[in-house]
C-alpha cells in the first residue's frame, strides 16, 4: 500500500490517466470523422467501379468482347483493404439484366419489387452518377450509355463497412496502445531518474533531523532540483552554525550561572554553620548580594536573547534616535561620573528610524556602558546621514585600549568575555537588536587604539512619509 503513496507512483498514475483520457477523447472524436472518411472513400470506389463496369458493358454491346468474356470486377480498393462489392445491370425499366448476387437480386425482376432497397425513393438524374444510402446499403448508380436508359448500380452492405470501421479503429487503438506501453516504459525510467534526487533530499533531511550537519548533497547540474540542493546545503550550514552556537550558549550559560551559584551556596552554608561571624559574615552577605546581582544579570540577558531569537517583529512606529540617546545618557550618566568618564553626544536631531523604543534604548545602554567601562576619559557617540539620506551611520567610540585580535573575531559570540569580565552577552544582544531593525554592525579600532562600534540603520526622513 505504501508504494501507491510514493510520488513516483502518483506521477506515473497521473501520467497514465492523462494519456488514456487523451486517447479516449481522441478515439471518440476521431470515430465519426473516420466513418465519414471511409464512407466517402467507399462512395468514390463504388462510383469508379460502376463506371468501369459500364465501360465493359458498352464494349460488350459493341461486339468488342465475346459474351463469355464478360468478366466484371467484383472488388474495390478502400484504404489499402480489399472490400467486396456487388453490382446490378438495369435496363430503362429498372429490370435487372445482370446481377452479381442473383439469389438476392435475380435477373428479370424489377428493382422496386425487391424487398432490399438500394435506391432512395426520391428524384434522381439517371444520366449522371447518383449516390444512395439506405438503411442497409451504400450504392452508386451510373448510366451505361447516354440516352439508352440502362444503368449500372454498384453497392456494398453497410454492415461490411461497419466491420471495416471497427477493424480500422481497432488497428488505430492497437497502435495507440503500443505507443502507450512504450511511453509508460520510457516514463517509468524518466520518473525514476527525476525522483531519485527527491529521494536523496529525503535521506538528506533525515540526516539533518539526526543532527548530521556535515552531510552534503552533490550538485551536478543547474536545474531547479540542483538549486534546491544548494539551498539545503546552505540550510545545513546555518543549522550547524546555529547548533554549534546553542551548544556553546548552554555550555557557557551553565558555566556563567554555576560560578555565582557555587559562591552563593558556599557563603550561605558558611553563614548557616557559623563559619562566618561578625564583619566576615557581613562581607559574605555582600558577596552573596553581588553574585546574586550577577546571576540576575545573566538570566535577564538570556531572556533578552531568547526573545530576540523569536521570528522577526513588524515594527511600524518611527523613533527619533536623538531622544533615545539622550535618555540613555541620563541612564548611564551616574556610572560615567563614577568612572570619571566624559560622555559626548553629537547625535543629530530628527533622525527617524522604524523600530522598538525599548530595544533601541537597551542597545545604546549596552554600547555606552561598555564604552564607559573601558574608556580612559571619554566616550563619543555621533551620527552622520549617508547614502543620499536613506541611512544613518552611528559611531560609539572610546579612548581605551581598544579590541584585541581575539575580541574582533569573537566579540559577537555567546558568553564571550575576553579578559575583562562581564556576562559576555552584551554585544550579542546588540547584534540581535541591530539585525532586528534591518541594520548592520561592525567593530574596529581607531589609529590611536580606541574601540569603535559602528551601526548603520535605514532612516525615514519625515514622519509624514510613513
Amino acid at each position: 500500500m505504501g508504494k501507491f503513496k510514493s510520488i513516483s507512483t502518483k506521477i506515473l498514475i497521473s501520467y497514465l490517466a492523462a494519456v488514456v483520457l487523451t486517447f479516449l477523447i481522441t478515439a471518440l472524436a476521431f470515430y465519426p470523422i473516420l466513418v465519414g472518411v471511409l464512407e466517402r472513400r467507399a462512395e468514390i470506389g463504388l462510383e469508379k467501379q460502376a463506371w468501369e463496369i459500364a465501360y465493359t458493358i458498352r464494349r460488350h454491346q459493341s461486339g468488342q468482347l465475346p459474351p463469355n468474356e464478360l468478366n466484371l470486377p467484383l472488388t474495390i480498393l478502400l484504404l489499402g483493404r480489399s472490400v467486396e462489392s456487388d453490382y446490378l445491370w438495369l435496363n430503362s425499366n429498372d429490370t435487372i439484366i445482370l446481377s452479381s448476387r442473383p439469389e438476392q437480386f435475380p435477373p428479370g425482376r424489377t428493382l422496386s419489387a425487391l424487398p432490399d432497397k438500394l435506391r432512395e425513393e426520391e428524384p434522381y438524374d439517371p444520366g449522371l452518377a447518383n449516390i444512395f444510402k439506405t438503411e442497409k446499403y451504400v450504392a452508386v448508380e451510373v448510366p451505361v450509355a447516354s440516352g439508352d436508359g440502362q444503368t449500372v448500380l454498384t453497392f456494398v452492405p453497410i454492415r461490411t463497412l461497419q466491420v471495416m470501421y471497427r477493424e480500422t479503429l481497432f488497428s488505430i487503438l492497437a497502435s495507440l496502445l503500443g505507443a502507450l506501453i512504450i511511453a509508460l516504459f520510457i516514463a517509468y525510467f524518466l520518473i525514476r531518474y527525476l525522483v531519485r534526487p527527491l529521494k536523496n533530499l529525503e535521506d538528506y533531511a533525515q540526516a539533518i533531523g539526526d543532527r548530521k550537519f556535515d552531510v552534503r548533497l552533490e550538485v551536478k547540474s543547474d536545474d531547479e532540483l540542483s538549486k534546491l540542493a544548494v539551498a539545503f546545503n546552505q540550510m545545513a550550514d546555518r543549522l550547524k552554525s546555529y547548533d554549534d552556537g546553542m551548544r556553546r550558549f548552554f555550555q557557557n550559560a551553565s558555566h556563567e550561572m554555576k560560578t555565582p551559584l557555587m559562591s552563593i551556596n558556599g557563603y550561605a552554608e558558611g553563614i548557616r554553620d557559623g563559619v562566618f561571624t561578625g564583619s566576615a559574615m557581613e562581607d559574605a552577605i555582600d558577596i552573596i548580594h553581588k553574585e546574586s546581582l550577577r546571576l540576575k544579570n545573566v538570566v535577564e540577558n538570556m531572556i533578552d536573547i531568547t526573545i530576540l531569537e523569536q521570528p522577526h517583529h513588524n515594527y511600524s512606529l518611527p523613533q527619533d534616535l536623538y531622544y533615545i540617546v539622550e535618555a540613555v545618557i541620563d541612564t548611564v550618566g551616574g556610572y560615567a561620573v563614577d568612572r570619571k568618564v566624559e560622555l559626548v553626544s553629537n547625535i543629530q536631531p530628527n533622525i527617524w528610524i522604524i523600530g522598538d523604543w525599548e530595544q533601541l534604548h537597551s542597545l545604546f545602554v549596552n554600547l555606552l556602558s561598555n564604552g564607559i567601562r573601558y574608556a580612559r576619559s571619554q566616550v563619543l557617540i555621533q551620527s552622520r546621514i549617508i547614502t543620499e539620506g536613506t541611512k544613518v551611520l552611528i559611531k560609539v567610540q572610546d579612548d581605551g585600549k581598544g579590541f584585541t585580535a581575539e575580541d574582533l573575531e569573537h566579540a559577537f559570540d555567546y558568553f564571550y568575555t575576553g579578559g575583562n569580565g562581564g556576562s559576555g552577552l552584551g554585544l550579542t544582544i546588540v547584534q540581535k537588536i541591530v539585525m532586528e531593525h534591518k541594520g548592520t554592525i561592525s567593530i574596529y579600532n581607531t589609529v590611536q587604539g580606541g574601540a569603535v562600534v559602528e551601526l548603520v540603520f535605514p532612516v525615514v526622513k519625515k514622519v509624514s512619509e510613513l
